[in-house]
């Protein structure tokens, strides 16, 4: 079995983005009683944002051949028309004062390149981790990948006392997240607030093993979209979507160098 330690957690940001209402949004939030003209001013000028983290990608094929391992069967059967890839991607939700995220998505649509130009083959994600949380979950930042490829981190009880000086190597999960787009080009998670907890801060260890096709460059375009609620007397819920940006609609390359395994 593959394993190795993520690297340390960056503080490194590949760009920021707000996020704003429509203008159907707007218009509707206008005739609601409790949104007079100076609250719905005030509502527009705050500022909520998602940061997104440089994500940090590697061949999954170089690193068995680095460390002198068998590759699984599930990539040897492939290998010769496909690599695999594993990324780390990260986001944070900044929300602005009475408005807090009470449900948010960050995802990433996924694309290949070769010297020939974009492939209409998409890299499709094998795997995610998380997929499901529940309830709050502590891991080790020690990755693993099982024979069939999957990749998980390692546990920990969430009873556990933890010290201080191991903080940096822990990944906390907390409810609730959901996984979407196995095997598809389009993946994302879902960050649902519960009554114990809220949206905002890091999120970082959002994990995927990526198939594309050999030799290939892969890409991405962020996909981003939220929903707060507004402090006037009573919280409202407002959707969000992301501001027509270039920063946010271009695509970021992902891969790593590519390294030829030899068999």
């Amino acid at each position: 079995m593959l394993e190795f330690t993520l690297p340390p957690p960056s503080d490194e940001i590949l760009f920021e983005a707000v996020l704003e209402p429509t203008a159907a949004v707007i218009k509707k939030l206008g005739k609601k009683e409790e949104m007079g003209e100076g609250e719905l001013t005030t509502f527009l000028g705050k500022v909520n944002k998602v940061a997104v983290g440089m994500p940090y990608c590697e061949n999954l094929i170089s690193r068995y051949a680095e460390q002198a391992m068998d590759l699984p069967h599930e990539i040897r059967k492939m290998m010769d028309k496909y690599d695999f890839h594993f990324v780390s991607l990260s986001c944070s939700f900044l929300p602005d004062t009475n408005c807090k995220f009470i449900w948010a998505r960050f995802g990433i649509e996924l694309s290949a390149q070769k010297e020939s130009g974009e492939l209409s083959e998409k890299p499709i994600a094998h795997d995610m981790f998380p997929d499901e949380v529940l309830s709050e979950m502590k891991y080790k930042r020690e990755v693993s990948f099982n024979p069939r490829l999957n990749v998980r981190l390692g546990v920990i009880d969430t009873d556990a006392a933890i010290d201080v000086k191991t903080e940096k190597e822990l990944t906390v999960y907390v409810p609730q997240i959901f996984a979407f787009g196995i095997n598809r080009p389009n993946v994302a998670w879902d960050f649902k607030s519960t009554e114990e907890k809220g949206i905002w801060g890091n999120k970082r260890d959002l994990l995927l093993i990526v198939r594309a096709r050999k030799n290939s460059k892969i890409k991405g375009r962020f996909l981003l979209g939220a929903e707060v609620e507004f402090n006037v007397g009573k919280w409202i819920s407002i959707p969000l979507s992301k501001r027509k940006d270039n920063v946010v609609n271009i695509e970021y390359g992902l891969s790593d160098e590519v390294v030829e395994w030899t068999k």
